[in-house]
């Protein structure tokens, strides 16, 4: 849509309501100052009806009390963001999408959500005739609730710093099929910022009636189907449908969308999937690793249905064992017996100590639909392939081992444990990796376990990328600097934050305060009011 304040706008409106042989017998008999002054005035009355509307549909939003937070806080990048206590990746994706649902309904622009190939956002459709409407509501709630709005079909990225409620963050609209519409939002540390990489994208559908059947057809593909007739009836669905990496809990708000896009989505996982964390280490530096580990698994996993702590020491207080959470004593090595784990769905991820999520993931990223887990792949080297685990691997299955596997968070199904524990081989010795001197190889429970699943059609090694740092590593505040800033790595995994190196080079200490950082967000399985340490805090003492 043109710039309804520019002298451009009124010469499109002059086109479409004078007549092409008119306009040529004006433009010969008519003075050419006559002609712009007709334009002038024309463009004058567009603007009036256009700041008219706007203001119109300002009230509406205000009467309707959309969106809010806390207070507002400037990005890293300069741009405006918004401030909410408790924030999640999950959480700001619903914030984005009740806010632009909301605005369209007190529009009374009639919408549906459609399952986009980028599940990371949630898309809407509304109607091409609708969109000079759409434009003024989406404006009003930016200035409103500052946000950012691009084109991205045909791609123009050049006014993402622009604030949504100027006008010129709307210069491409007019030939915008899709746009996406972005607010910053972050926790009150302002250390955690979401919103980037999600948003709201809205698709304008146009109406094609060259069939007896009249269609609703999409400017771009889908995961389901591009054209639908336009009487589909709508359904109700919850965002987890739509988006691989929202939450599956029934209860929250759905969305609507067409009963023809009601379909299973090829990489939709339909099996609860739950986390199982150690706990090992009854030391501050130990604690501050568990509850890194719960906070990455409610900020970037909120589709893990319960978290089990398996605790080979006496529990921390502030856990809080409920309907999400459970917590059981265990005996040193009982990691080869986890199958026996009371309530364990399954499908599970194991989280050892230092084990983190770093970004939002999927079930699919751990689990393919038919139940195979999707272990990562690992360095391979002389060491890997004359290591315990790979004999042991060799003589349980009779297939050499040709690969081995990262570190950090591993799928596991409890049906391999099971068959682990019904072979003929002595469990191997699981190492302590706090208290190794260098970052150790393929663990030797993974490397069996995944090599086992791998040889009985269980799992289907992959190839995600992970980061393995030592806290004795030199320069390692730096590194962990990096990893802050990027927030571009799925898996990463601490080791050796007990050894007298770490804790002498003051790497312990760089890694906890980096836990802060990275995971200032308290998760829900924590005491109301429990205190995370200053960083550094008594953090040096084994």
């Amino acid at each position: 849509m043109p710039d309804p304040t520019s002298m451009n706008s009124a010469v499109h409106v002059y086109k479409r309501l004078v007549p092409q042989p008119v306009r040529s017998a004006a433009a010969t008999t008519v003075p050419a100052g006559v002609r712009r002054k007709v334009k002038g005035q024309l463009a004058r009355t567009l603007r009036r009806r256009e700041a008219r509307l706007h203001r119109r549909a300002l009230r509406q939003v205000r009467r309707a009390r959309l969106g809010g937070s806390e207070r507002r806080a400037t990005a890293p990048d300069g741009r405006i963001g918004h401030v909410h206590t408790g924030l999640t990746a999950d959480l700001a994706r619903r914030f984005d999408h009740d806010l632009v649902t909301q605005a369209l309904d007190v529009a009374e622009i009639p919408w549906f959500a459609v399952p986009a190939l980028d599940d990371r956002r949630i898309c809407l459709a509304v109607d091409q005739r609708d969109k000079g409407a759409v434009r003024r509501v989406l404006r009003a709630l930016l200035e409103e609730h500052t946000g950012y709005v691009v084109s991205v079909s045909p791609a123009k990225s050049d006014t993402q710093d622009v604030p949504g409620s100027h006008v010129k963050a709307w210069k491409h609209y007019a030939k915008a099929r899709v746009i996406r519409l972005t607010w910053l939002r972050t926790d009150p540390t302002e250390n955690l910022w979401v919103g980037e990489e999600q948003g709201i994208e809205i698709e304008f559908w146009t109406v094609n009636t060259s069939l007896p059947t009249e269609r609703l057809i999409g400017p771009r593909p889908n995961r389901v189907q591009r054209a639908v007739p336009s009487d589909t009836p709508g359904v109700e669905i919850g965002l987890d449908r739509l988006s691989g990496y929202c939450d599956i809990d029934g209860d929250l708000e759905p969305t609507v969308t067409l009963e023809t896009f009601d379909v299973v989505r090829l990489e939709e996982i339909g099996f609860p999937v739950d986390a199982v964390l150690l706990w090992q280490h009854p030391t501050p530096w130990g604690e501050e690793l568990l509850r890194a580990a719960l906070r990455s698994v409610h900020q970037y996993a909120p589709w893990v249905d319960v978290v089990h702590v398996v605790a080979e020491a006496e529990p921390p207080a502030w856990l809080r064992a409920g309907e999400r959470l459970t917590v059981l004593r265990a005996r040193p090595g009982s990691e080869w017996q986890l199958h026996q784990l009371p309530d364990l769905a399954e499908h599970f991820l194991l989280l050892r100590p230092g084990a983190l999520l770093g970004r939002p993931v999927r079930p699919f990223d751990h689990f393919t639909p038919s139940g195979q887990t999707r272990p990562r792949r690992g360095p391979w080297n002389a060491q890997e392939s004359f290591a315990p685990w790979s004999r042991t691997a060799y003589s349980a299955t009779g297939r050499i081992t040709a690969h081995g596997y990262a570190h950090g968070p591993q799928p596991h199904r409890v049906e391999t444990f099971a068959r682990l524990a019904e072979g003929t081989h002595t469990p191997l010795d699981l190492p302590d990796t706090q208290y190794a001197p260098t970052v150790p190889g393929t663990h030797p429970l993974d490397g069996l376990a995944h090599h086992v699943a791998h040889v009985g059609a269980l799992a289907d090694p992959s190839g995600e990328a992970s980061v393995a740092l030592h806290a004795a590593l030199p320069g390692i505040g730096s590194r962990l600097e990096r990893l802050l800033v990027r927030r571009d790595t799925q898996q990463i995994h601490l080791f050796g934050l007990g050894t007298d190196e770490a804790r002498a080079r003051g790497g312990t200490e760089a890694a906890v305060r980096f836990l802060h950082r990275y995971f200032p967000v308290p998760s829900v399985f924590e005491q109301d009011g429990a205190q995370t340490p200053a960083a550094g805090e008594a953090v040096g003492r084994p």
